[in-house]
Parts: C-alpha cells; structure tokens; sequence
C-alpha cells in the first residue's frame, strides 16, 4: 500500500512538473474602446506622446522645423568676443525661415548675395547651424561659410516656448582676417 501511495505521489509530481513547464502564451491583444484620444507616435516630432495613452495618429504630429518657418523681423547686435565684449554696431533684418525636412530648415536674410544658412532643428526648440571643417588660409575653421566670403558662422536659434512668435539668435561669426564677432539678437514673426 504504501508503494501505491508513493508511486501516486512521484506520478503526480512528474504530471505537475510537466504542465508547469509549458510555455506561456499570450493573450490576444484587446482594444480599449475608451483610449480615442488622438497622440502622435512619431519620436522626432515635438509633441511625441503627448495625450498618451490613446490611439496612435500621425497626423496630429509637428515637427521642429514647423515651429521655426515664417517670416521675422530681427534685430542683431554685434559685440566683440570676451572679455571685452565691446559693442560694434546693430542692424535689423527681414528673415525668410523655410522647412527643408523635418529637422532642416534654411534662413535667407543675412546675407545680401542671397545665400541662405542651413541649420538642423531639434524637438527641444533649437536649431542649431549645420558646420563643417572649412579650409581657410591654410588653417581649419568650423562653421558654415557666410555670405559667400571667407567668413563662417556658427550658433543657434532658441525659438521661445512661451511666445511662439519670437526666437533667440546666438551666432560667431569668424571673418576671414582673424576677427571673431559674437552677433546676439531676437527675431519677430510677422507672417
């Protein structure tokens, strides 16, 4: 009798072993008729996930270089760089700000030849401008040639997160006869 019971009891073991090892399976997945809410599923856009939870719709998605695009006054002023950080002059500019990509936009207003700066936008509200080793003089620069001359830029654009009509430009600009200028300025949407 007690070889039954013990023979019962290892079979029962051996049995539980068994199904305890199966493998899991998922449940198939359920659709919650309450999450409507529209979000944007994309995560280079600005507003990826906001409303989430909800229904993924990338429609509802807006990229950094629409926040930048229009039409802007700017007021620049130049200084020398520190220490001394002496003023040099100011100027006021019409900005022509165009969406190249979703992350590119382009800036034509700076320069009187018509060349435009192309900078790269980032959801955080900044774009910053695209550089590149540039060979000067025998000596090697970063930043983006400027106005067609032996200058290059360098810097960004802050677009305010409160005002969406404004922005802030910090730009270095390096001429070609070694002088470093530090052009700081805020810009107006007016279209």
């Amino acid at each position: 009798m007690k070889k039954i019971i013990s023979m019962v009891i290892i079979a029962g073991s051996l049995m539980g072993l068994v199904f305890s090892c199966a493998k899991y399976k998922d449940p198939k997945a359920v659709t919650d008729p309450r999450l409507t809410n529209p979000f944007c599923n994309d995560p280079t856009a600005v507003n990826y996930n906001w409303g989430f939870p909800g229904k993924p719709d990338q429609s509802v998605c807006f990229y950094p270089t629409d926040i930048f695009k229009g039409v802007y006054v700017y007021h620049d002023s130049v200084f020398l760089p520190p220490p001394s950080g002496i003023f040099i002059h100011s100027d006021s500019l019409v900005l022509y700000i165009r969406k190249l990509s979703n992350t590119r936009i382009s800036i034509l207003g700076f320069c009187s030849n018509g060349d435009s700066l192309t900078l790269t936008a980032s959801p955080l509200y900044v774009a910053t401008i695209d550089t590149d080793k540039t060979l000067i003089d025998s000596s090697v620069i970063w930043g983006q040639p400027f106005c067609g001359i032996g200058d290059t830029v360098s810097g960004t654009v802050t677009k305010d997160r409160l005002n969406d009509s404004l922005m802030y430009f910090n730009f270095q600009v390096a001429s070609d006869t070694g002088v470093v200028t530090t052009h700081i300025g805020s810009a107006r949407r007016i279209q």
